[in-house]
Formats: C-alpha cells, structure tokens, sequence
C-alpha cells in the first residue's frame, strides 16, 4: 500500500471521525478504513469549484 504523508491537523479530523464511526456502528473500525472512506465519499463529491477552494486555503 502507498504511504503519503498526512499533516497532523487532518491526521486528528480522521481520527475524531474514526470515533464517530465506531460509536455508529458499535464495531472495531480502523483509522485506515476510515481515511479510505473519506477518500472515495471526496471523490464522488469533489467539484472543480471545491478543488479551486482548497487550493486558494493553501496560499
């Protein structure tokens, strides 16, 4: 599996919504799983007006 670095910022929002998922769904989730799952929801949602949105926060 590919490793990229992840700032420690969005690193604690995974993991807040790791709890969130666990508490849910009252199961054993991974912090990896949940990343995986944002990662694909992003790219169902992601419109170019979004990409133009976080690359102007970058600046």
């Amino acid at each position: 599996m590919p490793t990229k670095h992840i700032d420690e910022t969005t690193w604690r929002k995974v993991e807040k919504e790791t709890v969130k998922a666990v508490i849910h769904l009252q199961a054993a989730v991974k912090d990896t799983e949940v990343l995986k799952w944002l990662i694909l929801r992003g790219l169902e949602e992601m419109t170019p007006e979004d990409m133009e949105r976080f690359h102007k926060k970058r600046e």
